[in-house]
């Protein structure tokens, strides 16, 4: 298959996924990947169509793993790694992954540390947390996201000063 009809196919398929034509969109990322197993952005689609709507998450790694090999820069393939990795508790993955991810050109660096401090925080680890929502804090670009980073930065340090007013 030629790069244009690749090109083609991608564009049909994010107009499936657009309009909720999930099975046809499947079906187009399949060939593409086929022709190509190597693309990367594709590879980024189909491992979301895993995660979000397939609940397999052990294939959807695969593909977001191939994704990031092969569309470095492709944002949103690296969130929704993050978000899969985040949410299925991989941690040592995580760790390695986010770091890689802040060096992505485009990527929202806050969003980045937002979603770590979060996943941190879950885990029970809140003094980690509260050095992540600092980081995403100084990272925010927009005001919304800075109140939204100062919110947490406050609650956390609220929890750290009475657990320490208990003890």
């Amino acid at each position: 298959m030629e790069r244009m009809e690749l090109d083609v196919l991608m564009i049909r398929i994010s107009g499936c996924m657009g309009s909720g034509r999930y099975a046809e969109a499947r079906r187009l990322l399949e060939q593409v990947l086929d022709a190509e197993p190597a693309h990367g952005v594709a590879h980024g689609m189909m491992g979301w169509f895993c995660w979000a709507l397939l609940d397999d998450h052990e294939r959807a790694l695969v593909h977001f793993r191939c994704a990031v090999r092969w569309a470095p820069g492709h944002v949103n393939t690296w969130m929704h790694y993050l978000n899969l990795l985040a949410g299925d508790a991989r941690e040592e993955e995580l760790h390695g992954t986010y770091q890689r991810a802040l060096a992505v050109p485009g990527i929202d660096r806050a969003a980045v540390h937002g979603l770590v401090a979060a996943y941190l925080e879950r885990a029970g680890r809140r003094a980690e947390a509260l050095a992540q929502y600092r980081f995403a804090l100084e990272a925010a670009t927009t005001a919304t996201a800075e109140l939204e980073y100062r919110a947490h930065v406050r609650r956390l340090r609220r929890r750290a000063w009475l657990a320490r007013l208990r003890q």
